[in-house]
């Protein structure tokens, strides 16, 4: 029998070891925040179950078995071509990290870190907070205690202030929490002592016996029916109880207002700002700029400094900006300024400005009262724009135009923005060769548009785009000449045509080198809704492989080649401009 027993007891199955019971981590999406956490759970399961998952590969699956959304995806794609990295669980995890997790050094932590503060939250929930973006900051102990101590509540950052930072940093914590608990118990029994000192020293309310004359005003207080009929069976003043007079002539009654008063509602108002291009080297950036008369300095964000890769320097002293209450509206102060750099307000008007480097501005670009006070502009209330700049603007900010020495005394000459006319004779010795083609040096046939073609110049727009309209820009005197020249010579030659298009891009001038001025047609708009047209540009090696070995090339200058341009039949009115003279 001993045999058998033992025999029997050989043949049974081992027995399991007992597993604790692990709930399953909550599936994981690819959530970079969740990430560890999701590893930390999934590690416990496989831990406390270890008879479960015997191999590497039921790890993985395990793991794999909890994910949905991207981070499926992203397994399903390994797991179908049998990536090396699932044959290991720790190569698979280490791997997951990568994909799905933080860097071991997140800057953003460390920014979260830095401007975390305790505010309205408790102690203990600051303390939580802190802990957690800690741990993976990277950041030594010293410099997590002074940051832990700058974002305490300023009475138990006071109470602190005793101890060094050498205690460590949960000995800190444990501190402010002990301290902010006893803190928060006096607080809450000192006002539960005074609201029982006030109830118990406050004498029961005792209401006077009503005299027979006092002054009753109804507008705050009504009368009681016993005293109303008394009053009137008293012949007395239903609002001053005084005989002689009624209600409706009572001498200190004041007058009720016949008409009820309306208050209009205040509208959100928009700031008023205008637009300002700023260069810096080879960079040049329109941006918004806030015409702030309240603000005490000429301000650049933060962000736009980045973007323009300005240099910022110190400034001989901080500043920081207040409120219209007085208040400071950051904890941040003004420590740096740019420049000089280039602001420049419409066409013409270019200066060289420091501007001051506020990191929170909302603004790019803020003009505050000393830069209103030194050009004194008018401006436009309703539209933000300016319609006249200060005196000091035309000698300071305006660019010269160069005259030769030989028109010092004759008027601004504006012919470089006349049409040439084919009218106009010129003497031109056609050499022999090119007799065949006389036609072509033919000034009047050279002035007229092509017939339409079918590789006309085509504007298709974006569906659902509407055609911009653009502004008027503010003409100097000499441009206003120059723009009826142009015009007036436009339309003799055919180029140009009054419109009633809807359509209408702005036109202004540009200086060129030569001193004269260039007409210009702003159609960036316009550009920005058109279809485009991705043709492929030639190579530049490829086109130069042509002209190897050549030794004489010809060179073709079209004239008025820019308004030869023939625009789609129908696409016409999509290039209307507007000017002040006209449409």
């Amino acid at each position: 029998m001993s045999d058998q027993h033992l025999h029997h007891r050989r043949a049974l199955p081992g027995t399991t070891p007992p597993s604790s019971p692990m709930a399953k981590p909550a599936p994981f999406s690819g959530s970079a925040e969740d990430c560890s956490g999701f590893l930390l759970q999934c590690s416990l399961v496989l831990e406390m179950q270890p008879h479960v998952f015997p191999t590497e590969r039921s790890k993985v699956a395990f793991v794999i078995s909890q994910l949905k959304g991207k981070a499926l995806q992203w397994a399903d794609s390994i797991w179908t071509q049998n990536n090396p990295v699932i044959q290991s669980y720790t190569s698979f995890v280490d791997h997951f990290r990568e994909v799905f997790g933080n860097p071991p050094w997140n800057s953003s932590i460390g920014e979260k870190l830095y401007n975390l503060k305790q505010g309205k939250m408790s102690v203990n929930e600051y303390a939580l907070q802190f802990r957690t973006l800690a741990a993976t900051s990277g950041w030594n102990e010293q410099a997590l205690i002074t940051t832990y101590r700058q974002g305490l509540d300023p009475r138990v950052r006071l109470h602190l202030a005793a101890y060094e930072d050498t205690i460590g940093l949960e000995h800190f914590i444990q501190l402010s929490i002990r301290f902010a608990t006893r803190m928060q118990s006096c607080l809450e029994e000192h006002q539960g002592q005074l609201q029982h000192n006030i109830s118990l020293c406050r004498p029961e309310p005792v209401s006077p016996p009503e005299p027979a004359h006092e002054p009753m005003q109804l507008d705050s207080t009504r009368l009681s029916g016993a005293e109303r009929q008394r009053r009137l069976t008293q012949n007395l003043c239903l609002y001053c109880g005084s005989p002689g007079h009624i209600l409706s002539t009572c001498p200190i009654r004041p007058p009720c207002s016949l008409v009820s008063a309306i208050f209009p509602t205040t509208n959100q108002m928009k700031p008023l700002t205008t637009i300002v291009t700023l260069t810096a080297a080879d960079i040049s950036l329109p941006v918004n700029a806030l015409l702030d008369s309240g603000s005490a300095g000429n301000f650049i964000s933060g962000s736009l400094c980045h973007q323009l890769h300005l240099l910022t320097m110190a400034t001989q002293s901080s500043y920081q900006i207040h409120s219209i209450m007085g208040k400071p509206l950051s904890r941040r102060w003004v420590r740096h300024r740019v420049g000089p750099i280039q602001l420049q307000v419409g066409i013409l008007h270019k200066e060289m400005i420091h501007l001051l480097v506020l990191e929170e501005s909302t603004a790019d670009v803020v003009l505050g009262h000393p830069w209103l006070e030194q050009h004194n502009p008018v401006l436009s209330w309703s539209t933000g724009e300016i319609l006249k700049w200060g005196g000091t603007c035309f000698m300071d900010c305006f660019p010269e135009v160069p005259v030769p020495s030989s028109q010092l005394h004759q008027p601004l000459s504006v012919c470089e923005t006349s049409i040439e006319s084919p009218l106009e004779k010129h003497s031109v010795d056609i050499p022999p060769c090119y007799a065949p083609f006389s036609d072509v040096f033919c000034p009047k046939r050279a002035s007229k548009l092509p017939p339409h073609r079918p590789w006309d110049c085509a504007i298709d727009l974006l569906p659902g785009e509407s055609v911009p309209r653009g502004r008027i820009y503010p003409l100097s005197i000499p441009e206003e000449k120059a723009i009826e020249e142009y015009i007036e010579e436009a339309l003799a030659q055919g180029y140009i045509r009054p419109s009633t298009s809807p359509a209408a891009s702005s036109f202004f001038f540009v200086e060129k080198k030569d001193g004269g001025l260039r007409p210009c047609i702003d159609y960036r708009n316009l550009n920005q809704i058109t279809v485009k047209f991705r043709y492929p540009l030639p190579l530049v090696p490829a086109a130069l492989e042509h002209l190897r070995g050549a030794t004489v090339f010809t060179k073709l200058d079209l004239r008025s080649a820019y308004y030869l341009i023939q625009i789609r039949e129908g696409d016409e009115w999509k290039t209307a401009f507007i000017t002040p003279t006209g449409h």
